[in-house]
């Protein structure tokens, strides 16, 4: 469970505030999926950054279980990253000087990770477990992202427009296989998407503006 409670958080750029959210409260509950829409820069991707403890927030209070993440140093968050969470970035974020396969194992390094190559498949990827980054495709480095979050099974996976770079062919078979994932491990699911088909697949939708 992710408790958010009076959240605020605004970026400051040329001596301009933008506040994008102000005493912002909301309750992701365990073993649910959550769609997370609004336009661009209303703030999806600060959102998931935040839960996880990659960007600060002012004031206010996020809780993972019972951990308040302003309490908790570098270390500490890190360590409760590798506890809970998988993430599935925007842009990939992949290692140039590692495979696919390499990718997975060391983003879940120390973590119990099974049949990787029944992974692949699943997601459309066999072929390409021992090829680099930059031997992809978007669509192809996308699901690799994705394999690489949910290859230790996380309680919490937080993925942003995890199909924004697939055709509809591709977007549809991830779409079930994520949904499929989150129900079979009981994991919290929270994605952000711009596509509404997609997000109305979700138990519960949360929609937010340039100012929640």
């Amino acid at each position: 469970m992710i408790t958010i409670s009076k959240l605020n958080k605004a970026y400051f750029e040329a001596e301009k505030k933008t506040k994008v959210f102000n005493n912002f409260s909301y309750v992701f509950e365990g073993s649910r999926v959550y769609s997370v829409v609004g336009p661009s820069g209303s703030g999806k991707t600060t959102l998931l950054n935040l839960l996880c403890g990659l960007d600060k927030f002012e004031n206010g209070s996020i809780k993972v279980n019972d951990s308040e993440l302003k309490n908790l140093n570098e270390t500490s968050l890190d360590q409760l990253r590798k506890k809970y969470f998988g993430f599935g970035f925007q842009f990939h974020y992949l290692l140039d000087g590692l495979t696919v396969k390499e990718n997975c194992l060391a983003a879940n390094f120390g973590k119990e990770i099974n049949d990787l190559d029944s992974l692949f498949e699943r997601l459309g990827i066999p072929a390409k477990a021992d090829d680099y980054p930059r031997n992809l495709s978007g669509g192809e480095k996308q699901r690799a992202a994705i394999a690489r979050a949910v290859c230790s099974k996380p309680p919490i996976l937080l993925l942003d427009e995890p199909t924004g770079n697939l055709d509809q062919e591709n977007s549809l078979q991830i779409q079930e296989f994520l949904l499929e994932h989150a129900k079979l491990n009981s994991s919290l699911l929270i994605f952000a998407t711009h596509d509404e088909a997609f997000a109305n697949k979700a138990d519960y939708t949360l929609r937010i503006t340039s100012e929640a």
